[in-house]
């Protein structure tokens, strides 16, 4: 074979390929998004105790030389939600694990 054919329909996916994947992107986050949505709505159905929780955080402030100073003894309690994605105007609890420090100007 000199060269490898490329049946019909196949030559038309090679061109939309991009087009076909962001499209599959922008689904599959649709519907995690939507089934968040869900579990989140449910878990307040049953109680906001199930639903949400609270992460300690510090805040600091900007110093010279680029640093900050963490004010270790002001712990704040901030409630977060148990979701994958902002819900119900929270910050999601592993979102709010990772950054503890809050900078404030």
């Amino acid at each position: 074979m000199h060269g490898a054919r490329v049946h019909a329909p196949f030559r038309l996916l090679r061109g939309d390929l991009p087009a076909i994947l962001l499209l599959a992107l922008a689904a599959i986050t649709l519907i995690l998004y939507a089934s968040d949505h869900a579990v989140f709505r449910y878990r307040v159905s049953r109680g906001a105790d199930s639903a949400l929780s609270s992460v300690t955080i510090f805040y600091a402030a900007a110093v010279k030389g680029g640093k900050v100073s963490v004010f270790y003894d002001q712990p704040q309690t901030q409630p977060c939600v148990r979701s994958l994605f902002p819900q119900g105007g929270y910050e999601p609890c592993w979102y709010l694990r990772r950054h503890t420090v809050r900078v404030v100007d």
